[in-house]
């Protein structure tokens, strides 16, 4: 008869260490999925910025103030400081919230590629701002993605300009309070980069 009272107080006192230990667990697990889902966010900003900003410098055609008026000089429309200054600005607005709360960094590169129509050679035009940023693959290595112009007379064998813009974000705390390790920030170093090319409008 005592054996029951007995078994009832053990199972009540095992309730009482069993239920905070799972309610923690179920908390944390809710915190890291809400974070998966910020970082899914933030990837997806960070790839739409980067196309838009590529959009912007490749555009030469347009009234904004970017591209000098076309000149016989292989290096008449390469792209300025001021504008990838500007380019930084933007980022920086953008990504404002997500740098102050994390303590983060940004950097841009812009990369130009530009083909001489004399010599058919191609000259890399990189640079860079803010926080250290490097492609994963330089744009002098995709030259072959350049179409040819096939008007004989205007541009055949002319080849069209290659422009590619690269955002990193760097130092994104992913807990917060500086307690991430070191190889998850190394993760989010490399995941919080993205690279958008687009081919210039004239040949």
């Amino acid at each position: 008869m005592r054996t029951k009272p007995r078994l009832y107080a053990a199972q009540r006192g095992s309730s009482v260490i069993e239920f905070p230990i799972i309610t923690l667990v179920m908390v944390i697990l809710v915190l890291f999925v809400i974070k998966i889902n910020q970082g899914i966010n933030h990837k997806n900003q960070l790839n739409a910025l980067a196309y838009s900003l590529t959009s912007i410098v490749a555009c030469a055609e347009c009234d904004n103030g970017i591209n000098n008026p076309a000149s016989s000089s292989a290096t008449s429309n390469v792209i300025s400081d001021d504008v990838a200054d500007s380019l930084l600005q933007v980022a920086q607005w953008h990504f404002h919230d997500l740098i102050v709360e994390s303590s983060a960094d940004i950097g841009l590169q812009v990369e130009q590629l530009i083909f001489d129509p004399l010599t058919k050679k191609s000259k890399h035009y990189p640079l860079n701002r803010g926080v250290e940023c490097d492609a994963a693959t330089s744009l002098s290595s995709l030259t072959e993605l350049s179409p040819r112009g096939i008007t004989p007379g205007i541009n055949a064998g002319q080849r069209a300009e290659l422009f590619q813009v690269t955002l990193c974000i760097k130092g994104v705390e992913s807990f917060g309070y500086g307690i991430t390790p070191l190889f998850i920030r190394s993760f989010s170093d490399r995941y919080y980069q993205s690279s958008a090319l687009l081919i210039g409008r004239k040949i």
